[in-house]
């Protein structure tokens, strides 16, 4: 059995009871392991939440990577991933969960860093984003790329958390290109009126 398989049957979890009621004693219970496993491999909850924050940022990392290699410019790789990341986090069946009955876990946990002089997830997650941006993305993103990011997670998110919304992902996708390419237009093909 190895971390991974344990971070997954972790998600599922937080799936079906959520965030609460996540325990390394069900974890281990669920994945078929001894609970002095579960513990030796993480210690404690608070690790194996740590390791599935990390799972789970690099799954949208991936996909983050994935949407935006098709598109030509730097406005429609933008566009892209906000409407992309968008509609990945509503399908998420763990966060929607947090979301729908644990609103203050998931607020909790984006701004409050698990060391109190550490990053929180907002801000590995942007780190591990600017990372990946190319260079003519780098050169063109306003104020500057880790801040321009750091404006789109803080709307992605607040989108997620206030769900009804008078705008489709294509205008909020709009509007975030205007804001971080002040100088481009978003891509033709998905100018809202």
């Amino acid at each position: 059995m190895d971390n991974d398989r344990l971070v997954q049957v972790g998600v599922a979890l937080v799936s079906r009871f959520g965030a609460r009621a996540l325990s390394l004693t069900s974890v281990a219970r669920h994945a078929g392991v001894a609970r002095a496993t579960a513990y030796r491999m993480f210690g404690g909850r608070d690790a194996l939440v740590g390791a599935i924050v990390d799972y789970e940022i690099g799954l949208m990392r991936e996909k983050i990577v994935e949407w935006s290699e098709a598109e030509p410019d730097v406005p429609a790789r933008v566009h892209a991933r906000v409407v992309n990341t968008l509609a990945y986090l509503r399908e998420h069946q763990a966060l929607q969960y947090v979301l729908r009955h644990e609103p203050e876990e998931l607020v909790n946990t984006l701004v409050a860093a698990e060391d109190p002089d550490g990053p929180t997830i907002l801000e590995r997650a942007v780190d591990v984003v600017v990372a990946d941006l190319k260079d003519d993305e780098t050169a063109v993103l306003q104020p500057n790329p880790k801040a321009a990011l750091e404006l789109i997670a803080r709307l992605v998110y607040s989108e997620l958390l206030v769900p009804r919304s008078v705008m489709t992902d294509q205008q909020i996708a709009d509007i975030v290109v205007r804001a971080v390419l002040p100088d481009s237009a978003p891509p033709e093909t998905t100018l809202s009126s």
